[in-house]
């Protein structure tokens, strides 16, 4: 989609809907990891991972899902490494997952700078091949309906999956016997065990389940909106994911929507770097002295004003954070 063919309100809500599409893939992961006791910050740091893993697996490959599937099995296995550090080593949940964030900066360089290398001893291009990368999917009988078409039924495969994802974990926490015990893990965890759950093992798989979203949200990244990696390419997005938890005050549908808000703000300041350069509009040829960090900076002083406003109304789960010294296995 671009400006020259859409209306500038349609791809604005199409960009939206592309801008959250990870954040809300990452957010569900780690709503659920921190209903369970377990915050990792380090999921910044597991979106990085996954896209790197999922380039060049696809590079590879020929094959997008493979790359899909690989980002997700490094998020997970990212995130096995930091539930095995907090749960049962009992290491600050905070600052292993600044370390989580620091060594995929470093992996991540590290690969890339391999990939590159590899390329150009075989004399290869590192760009993804034909049929590599995940395209649009519009779907029939609906692509056309008139501005919603474009902008609903016109996305990525992950963005449709994402909202199905969305719906299910709403109904599983809402309505059923498994969405009690991950509240129970976060919430109340001596009831776990006096009910026969064991704490860690159920905080562990949640963790599992938070770094395989947060892989596949960085696939979403590198082989699905760009088709390129870059350094550093979550660009702090991660960070975003765990105030829009907060944001969400730790539920599925005001996180859904907590997304789709920054996700509009992002994609304004985007349009607003590139249109106050095209657009005769008085508005816009004021906007020109503006710099560009300033549009960048805007999705991020958001975030950082939810945080300021809703993190002591509502504090999360009571067990947040906390380790589980008291079980035996």
């Amino acid at each position: 989609m671009s400006l020259g063919h859409e209306s500038l309100a349609e791809f604005l809500c199409w960009q939206t809907l592309s801008a959250a599409t990870p954040l809300m893939l990452a957010g569900i992961g780690e709503l659920v990891g921190e209903l369970t006791g377990v915050i990792d910050i380090g999921i910044e740091g597991l979106m990085l991972i996954g896209c790197i893993v999922a380039y060049t697996a696809a590079a590879a490959t020929g094959q997008a899902w493979m790359g899909l599937g690989a980002a997700a099995a490094a998020g997970m296995a990212s995130a096995a490494l930091f539930a095995g550090v907090v749960l049962w080593g009992r290491a600050d949940q905070i600052v292993a997952g600044a370390a989580l964030n620091l060594l995929a900066l470093g992996l991540s360089a590290t690969l890339w700078s391999l990939y590159q290398n590899h390329c150009a001893n075989l004399g290869l291009s590192t760009h993804l091949p034909r049929g590599a990368g995940y395209d649009l999917v519009a779907v029939p009988g609906l692509s056309h309906l008139p501005f919603i078409g474009p902008v609903l039924f016109d996305q990525y495969t992950l963005f449709y999956a994402t909202l199905l994802l969305a719906v299910g974990i709403w109904w599983v926490l809402r309505f059923t016997r498994l969405g009690l015990m991950i509240r129970a893990l976060g919430e109340s965890p001596e009831t776990c065990v006096a009910c026969g759950i064991p704490v860690r093992l159920g905080r562990f798989l949640a963790a599992l389940f938070a770094g395989g979203c947060a892989g596949a949200a960085g696939a979403f990244l590198s082989i699905m909106r760009t088709k390129a990696f870059a350094f550093d390419m979550t660009g702090g997005q991660g960070f975003m994911v765990l105030a829009l938890v907060i944001f969400g005050r730790w539920a599925i549908g005001p996180l859904v929507l907590g997304c789709l808000f920054f996700g509009a703000l992002n994609s304004l300041q985007q349009i607003l770097q590139t249109t106050r350069y095209t657009l005769a509009d008085p508005w816009m040829h004021a906007l020109r002295s503006v710099p560009f960090e300033f549009f960048q900076m805007l999705p991020y002083v958001a975030a950082l004003a939810a945080l300021a406003l809703l993190s002591r109304r509502h504090p999360g789960p009571r067990a947040l954070g906390q380790p589980w010294p008291q079980e035996v296995a």
